[in-house]
């Protein structure tokens, strides 16, 4: 076996922005376990105050946990494959990853009055969660078949 150096391909500007989104979803998903652990350990404290609905924060937890391991599988894919992603992408990418979590977590924050305590749906939850939604969605379809198009080509290169 000899000690030839495997030449990684050339890392690029957008998809660096993958690789520091993700690390910012998984601080946060990090941030938030521990809240949740301590709020656990000590529900009359002062942070479990801040907590109006927990299942909602729970829901961004895991939201951002999801959203940091897709961010990380995208680059580590586009960098395999030498993937250059159109900006529109990794910004679709890097929004909706985000955002999704975040609109469940200004929920699970936010106090309701009795008046908004009555409608199931803050009004501005649809509209948010929408855009983050569809622009995480679009995003991840495009990432995804940009990948799948570049190992399509790399096995038909070798056959």
């Amino acid at each position: 076996m000899t000690n030839q150096k495997i030449p990684h391909p050339p890392m690029t500007m957008t998809n660096l922005f993958l690789l520091v989104f993700a690390g910012l979803c998984l601080t946060i998903a990090l941030a938030i376990a521990w809240v949740l652990g301590i709020t656990l350990f000590f529900p009359d404290g002062v942070l479990a105050g801040f907590l109006v609905e927990r299942a909602d924060i729970i829901r961004a937890h895991v939201d951002y946990l999801m959203m940091a391991q897709f961010l990380f599988i995208f680059f580590l894919l586009f960098r395999q494959y030498s993937i250059v992603p159109p900006v529109w992408v990794v910004a679709a990418c890097c929004f909706g990853a985000f955002f999704n979590p975040l609109a469940f977590l200004v929920r699970g924050l936010t106090p309701k009055s009795s008046i908004v305590a009555a409608i199931p749906v803050e009004p501005h939850f649809p509209l948010q969660a929408g855009l983050s939604f569809t622009l995480t969605t679009i995003g991840f379809l495009t990432a995804s078949a940009l990948v799948v198009r570049a190992v399509w080509k790399s096995r038909s290169v070798r056959s």
